[in-house]
């Protein structure tokens, strides 16, 4: 970097300036240049090793070094005040030749004559002119060589050239360092003799013209100077004024001799020196070099007691106003006290200086002078600064650092074997302030901004953060204006436009530009770190920017820092003065990455909420759009610029917000099922679910979502949910998601996400082979920016509240920072609850066939209906596919009754006759089923472009409104017992839209009895029959069929009669048919019964009610107080809810079990003469039984028949022929008085088991109350006693004949 005034041993250092000389690439003259620097500390006894003047003094002068700072460039426009600075100029120029383009490149001539010289030679020889015609000698150049570097020098290699080979370049290095020291030792004497007896001017040099500018070669500052040989005699510097006192010049230039002699590392000797012009410069009132002289012999001592060799304070310093006698004489080495002696003496040197400079300061000496005085207040102050860095303790550590600039130590470290130094941090401060408000009132443009960059840094070693960061944005403030006038004044002197004033960067990067960036770039990071904004360093170009969960955390991490301490608006400010720098370098890649930062942190919430929100970001609509176009001109800016493929960082890490897949119909769906699902499937190709109450896993369940599976080959779309956080549209050039696991091919899409919001998006994608799959997020190219990946974040995030830190953590804090760009120290200990990333995990499987429904019977998927009327219509699967066949297919049903009547199980207070009438629906009458019609020998595979045909029939229900015939499919690729684990079927519906009207219903239910005397016939003679003829012609024709019809069969009282009232509510006449057939007990076919079955027909006019009778059977149930059975097989336990008592739930269930066989033995029908339709009446619906009804329709278990007969010797009593007995009835009979006849009972015993009775006959008056009707003991007589017991028992089915004579 050249010359260093602020360094606190500046002074000690030799300048030296590197130019090419010859052609010379960058990267080789910059390699070249940091050789020489790894060398350039050389020490004495290796100087004085060979002979030399100052062999014999070897011992005297003590082993110091030699301090070397080379650099390729120096500072321009500094004054030049030799020798009262003697290095602050070029002191040593090297011209650097690339040895191995000299010998592979033929020399060329220069541009005057346009001759051609040939080999090495020649071409160095021409070197080596227009090396000594490039810069004119100039006082302070001591020596000036050119240095072959690269491979082996050529034997015609001159002999006043050195060498510096690349076979061994550290030794090489340290020997041309070697060569070059000892020639500045000889060119220093002969300067020290050219001024010795000379008046030297208080101020040499004040009114020297300020050189002007070089060009942008690599070339030294001022071409003006004149470089001295080492073999002439310099000028001697321009004097102000006549010098009348000897003895002032005379101490003038021992201090010029002490300040040569500090440089040349004999710093015993420079003490001497220093030390007695010092006393002369005091005694004569010389301010300025008595200051200059003390400020050296402090550098003196600092040295002596970094290399720990003794030393004799002067008496010059122990004389200071008000501290003489403090110092001991004699330091003894490697006592500990040369630290003490130095931490003693170190305050109160510097304030001793900065007061004599103080004094100067006042007088008109030049601007020039000022100037310089003010780079000396600052490097003395740097020198405290630095030892209060280290804890305001003086040790080894803290020496290495002045010295030699060595690393900072961490304020909190433990010093050992250090001495305290009272040192006031304010004091410190205040004096470089007031040095820099001074330097405001420069002539010197340039002097102010380097002042303030000394005083920021000065501050920001110190600790005083708010300080450094105020007086760093103003350095940032000037920066800008002072880049673009350097660009407009070298674009001048070039001849070319001042947007073209730099270099393309491609070039840049290979030689002296890249160190420029790089210390511009860390400039701009502190300067952001000091406001609180700790920025990772600018990434190189590259073509993808990989998601990296941990980097996404730390840059979250850093936004809530930067958002939970400080002004985040002074932050932005201090970004944005970032940007306006990089532009004025220009600096593309930098620019892009602070534009970028200035996004990011104008967040106020990372996830945008799902609701709206207003927390816009901190920068208006207006900026944001400006930022945008700053990044579209510098990304086309540059490759015109060099930096090709340079973009910007996207700014919101949380781009994506959700990833779903998109269910487009059924026919995507997949249903996941397990390996005991396969178990309701039977044998064949196509089984259908028969029995409603085990569990369907196949079934459409629309509560639960589809399991995230994708099949392979087949084309899945995403549903991205995005957000966009500034107020301006982004522009997605591409976009595609991204996955891990088995292959997936995404497709590409481009979108425009609208201004501050959260946008959903579709993309697609197609996985081509099987296995488990993660779309981890998406890989999106927005306009100006990186390819970048971006994870997938769903949950909301935002910053809690976070305590205020002291001010000692936030000192902590900013020294962590320092020692790391990235904020990556700064952040580790900062409590956060960072998001996490949610990757969507899918599986794929293998390809899978695509079934469809078709019915070509049924043209529009709509169907009306009269209750009980069935439609039947065809139905086709057809596989579509061209390659995968389904091995599994199950078709089952779903319709709206069903539906309905499964919620109503759900509701645990039905009774279970109620629960009973719900199942029975469910299983027996189905209001859709389905009919397979292929046969049984067909192949258990649809193979691809096959069908299967099926018969779809649909009954007629009340409520019936939709129905859908379903069918499950998939490729399992084995066997059904074969399948282990989870599998996956797709689901096709045909869907049908039905209307059910009702045509007849049954309002109103009655079963009537049937007398026992009703159809009795006793045989009666012709007068009889006549007269009964003629009874029933008087009545209704079948009035008179339905009593003849009782009356000639046996068993008529094994009838009873059922009426009911059917209403038809359709609007056409309905013919009904009602049929009653006798129970079955033989198990004979229910087509014989039907046959021998009592028959009504009727005619149904609209809106009519019609009341039918018809004859049904009486019933006979063995057990009719049977629990109610519950048809759900699947039951283990069936308790019974109900709160009826013993006697209630006994009726119930006698009802229920009647009202079943009753059913059993009924069936009715309806037809419509016009249209042909015709269909079932749901006798279920209308048919109740009440416990009259049921007692008038069952059957007893024991049926008891009488006959009484007279006594063989009565049968004639009155002698008129008339019998003594006449039955009247069934169990009606006239017995005359004084009568004997003989009671008979018949007993029928109608159970399945034997028996055994206990027989007893109760005579009673008829007509009587109970206490007067047993009072039979005058008016009736008997034999024997009424009471016997039958045995043998009775057998099911049979009957046994008991008699008893009555008189």
């Amino acid at each position: 970097m050249g010359y260093h005034p602020f360094l606190p041993t500046a002074a000690a250092q030799v300048n030296v300036l590197c130019i090419p000389a010859g052609p010379i690439t960058p990267d080789r003259f910059q390699e070249f240049i940091k050789s020489l620097q790894n060398a350039a500390t050389v020490e004495r006894r290796v100087v004085d090793s060979s002979a030399s003047p100052e062999a014999a003094n070897a011992s005297a002068a003590g082993n110091g070094c030699i301090f070397y700072d080379i650099s390729a460039n120096q500072q321009i426009g500094r004054p030049h005040l030799f020798p009262f600075e003697t290095n602050s100029r070029c002191q040593v120029l090297l011209g650097l030749i690339d040895g191995e383009r000299v010998i592979n490149e033929p020399a060329r001539s220069s541009e005057a004559d346009g001759a051609s010289l040939a080999g090495v030679s020649a071409t160095l020889d021409s070197i080596r002119a227009g090396f000594e015609e490039q810069l004119p000698s100039s006082p302070g150049l001591v020596v000036r060589r050119l240095v072959f570097c690269g491979p082996e020098p050529p034997a015609s290699l001159p002999s006043d050239i050195l060498s510096m080979s690349d076979s061994d370049v550290e030794s090489a290095s340290h020997a041309v360092m070697g060569t070059i020291s000892r020639q500045f030792l000889h060119g220093v004497e002969l300067i020290l003799n050219d001024f010795k007896g000379q008046p030297i001017s208080m101020v040499p040099g004040a009114t020297s013209q300020t050189p002007r500018r070089a060009g942008t070669s690599p070339t030294p500052g001022d071409r003006n100077s004149t470089p001295v040989s080492t073999k002439s005699p310099s000028p001697l510097p321009t004097s102000i004024g006549s010098d009348q006192q000897s003895d002032t010049s005379r101490g003038r230039f021992n201090i010029i001799r002490g300040m040569f002699r500090l440089q040349c590392g004999s710093w015993t000797e420079a003490m001497n020196y220093l030390a007695e012009g010092a006393a002369i410069a005091q005694n004569g009132q010389d301010h300025l070099w008595h200051a200059k002289a003390l400020e050296h012999l402090l550098i003196c001592m600092l040295l002596l007691s970094w290399s720990e060799m003794s030393f004799t304070v002067p008496q010059i310093c122990r004389s200071l106003p008000n501290r003489s006698g403090a110092f001991q004489a004699e330091v003894a080495p490697k006592s500990g006290g040369p630290l003490k002696t130095l931490a003693l003496l170190l305050p109160p040197m510097v304030e001793t200086v900065l007061e004599l400079y103080a004094k100067v300061a006042n007088l008109d000496l030049g601007g020039s002078l000022q100037d310089v005085l003010r780079e000396c207040r600052v490097r003395l102050v740097n020198m405290l600064v630095y030892v209060k860095r280290a804890g305001g303790v003086l040790n080894k550590q803290g020496l290495n650092q002045i010295v030699a600039g060595g690393s900072l130590m961490p304020e909190n470290s433990e010093h050992a074997n250090g001495e305290t130094v009272a040192i006031s941090k304010a004091g410190l401060a205040n004096i470089l302030i007031e040095t820099l408000q001074e330097a405001q009132s420069s002539r010197n443009l340039s002097h102010h901004t380097s002042i303030l960059v000394a005083v920021a840094a000065s501050l920001s070693i110190l600790g005083l953060d708010r300080k450094h960061a105020f007086y760093l944005k103003q350095l940032m403030q000037q920066f800008a204006p002072r880049l673009i006038e350097a660009r407009k004044i070298g674009a001048s002197e070039a001849g070319i436009h001042p947007a073209a004033g730099l270099p393309p960067l491609n070039t840049a990067l290979l030689g002296i530009l890249p160190e420029m960036m790089i210390g511009t770039r860390a400039m701009l990071n502190l300067a952001a770190g000091a406001y609180g904004v700790p920025l990772p360093p600018v990434p190189p170009p590259a073509q993808r920017i990989p998601a990296d969960i941990d980097s996404i955390h730390n840059r979250t991490r850093l936004w809530a820092i930067e958002h939970s301490s400080g002004d985040v608006m002074l932050k932005l400010e201090m970004l944005r003065t970032c940007v306006t720098v990089c532009e004025a370098l220009p600096d593309v890649p930098a620019g892009l990455h602070f534009t970028s930062t200035i996004l990011r942190d104008a967040k106020q919430i990372i996830t945008m909420p799902k609701y709206s929100t207003d927390a816009v970001p901190l920068v208006s609509a207006e900026e944001q759009v400006r930022l945008l176009d700053s990044l579209k001109r510098a990304v086309s800016a540059a490759s015109r610029l060099g930096a090709e493929g340079c973009r910007a960082e996207y700014w919101d890490d949380f781009l994506v917000r959700d990833v779903q897949v998109l269910e487009q119909g059924s026919f995507a769906k997949l249903i996941a099922h397990k390996p005991s699902d396969l178990s309701i499937r039977g044998s064949g190709l196509v089984e259908t679910v028969r029995d409603p109450f085990i569990y369907n896993p196949f079934a459409k369940d629309k509560s639960v979502a589809a399991a995230p599976v994708l099949v392979a080959g087949e084309l899945a779309t995403f549903t991205v949910l995005l957000q966009n956080p500034l107020e301006v549209g982004i522009e997605i050039e591409e976009i595609s998601l991204l996955s891990e696991g088995c292959d997936f091919t995404p497709s590409r899409h481009s979108i425009v996400m609208g201004p501050f919001s959260t946008q959903i998006f579709t993309l697609s994608g197609t996985p081509t082979g099987s296995g488990d799959l993660q779309i981890i997020g998406c890989r999106a190219t927005v306009r100006n920016c990186y390819e970048q990946d971006f994870l997938i974040f769903r949950d909301d995030w935002k910053l809690a509240v976070i305590p205020k830190q002291n001010a000692l953590g936030r000192v902590k804090s900013r020294k962590a920072q320092a020692a790391d760009n990235d904020g990556s120290l700064l952040s580790a200990g900062f409590p956060l609850d960072l998001p996490e990333a949610s990757p969507l995990k899918l599986r794929v499987i293998g390809s899978q066939p695509q079934l469809v429904a078709r019915s070509d019977s049924l043209g529009d998927p709509a169907i009306m209906l009269l209750e009980g009327e069935r439609r039947v219509f065809d139905l086709t699967l057809i596989n579509e596919s061209q390659t995968v066949a389904a091995d599994f297919v199950l078709v089952t049903t779903e319709d709206s009754v069903t539906s309905r009547l499964q919620e109503a199980l759900t509701n645990k207070d039905l009774s279970p006759a109620e629960m009973y009438e719900i199942q029975n629906q469910l299983t027996v009458h189905p209001a859709v089923y389905i009919t397979d019609q292929r046969d049984e020998i067909s192949s258990k595979i649809l193979e691809a472009g096959q069908s299967i045909a099926y018969s779809v029939t649909i009954f007629g229900r009340a409520g019936l409104v939709s129905a859908a015939v379903q069918a499950n499919y998939a490729y399992l690729g084995s066997p059904s017992s074969e399948v282990k684990g989870t599998f996956y079927t797709r689901q096709i519906r045909f869907p049908i839209s039905v209307t059910v009207n009702g045509c007849v219903e049954i309002p109103r239910c009655n079963i009537y009895p049937i007398h026992s005397d009703f159809s009795w016939s006793p045989g009666p003679s012709a007068d009889e029959s006549r007269k009964i003829a003629g009874n029933d012609r008087g009545r209704g024709p079948s009035v008179s069929m339905l009593s003849n019809w009782l009356k000639s069969r046996r068993d008529a009282s094994q009838y009873c009669m059922l009426s009911l009232d059917l209403r038809n509510v359709w609007p056409q006449p309905l013919h009904i048919e009602l049929q009653a057939r006798k129970q079955n007990f033989e198990y004979s076919a229910d087509d014989q019964l039907w046959e021998d079955a009592y028959s009504v027909t009727e005619t149904l006019q609209p809106g009519h009610v019609s009341r039918v009778i018809l004859l049904v059977p009486r019933l006979f149930i063995q057990d009719p107080h049977a629990p109610i059975p519950n048809l759900d097989v699947q039951k283990q336990f069936v308790v019974t809810t109900s709160n009826l008592s013993a006697e209630a739930e006994a009726a119930s269930r006698e009802s229920f079990w009647y009202r079943e066989e009753l059913l059993k033995c009924l069936r009715g029908t309806w037809r419509e003469e016009g249209s042909g339709r015709h269909g079932e009446i749901d006798l279920r619906k209308g048919v109740r039984l009440s416990p009259r009804m049921v007692d008038a329709l069952k059957v007893e278990h024991v049926e008891i028949d009488f006959a009484l007969k007279p006594h063989e010797h009565s049968q004639d009593i009155d002698g008129t022929g008339g019998t003594a007995v006449t039955q009247i009835g069934r169990s009606h009979f006239v017995v005359q008085t004084e009568v004997f006849a003989t009671l008979s009972a018949t007993i029928r015993n109608h159970t399945q088991e034997p028996l055994r009775l206990l027989l007893r006959l109760q005579p009673a008056l008829r007509y009587q109350p109970h206490n007067i009707a047993l009072d039979l003991t005058k008016r009736f007589l008997w034999t024997g006693v009424l009471q016997r017991a039958l045995h043998p028992a009775i057998e099911p089915g049979d009957q046994r004949l008991c008699g008893r004579d009555l008189p």
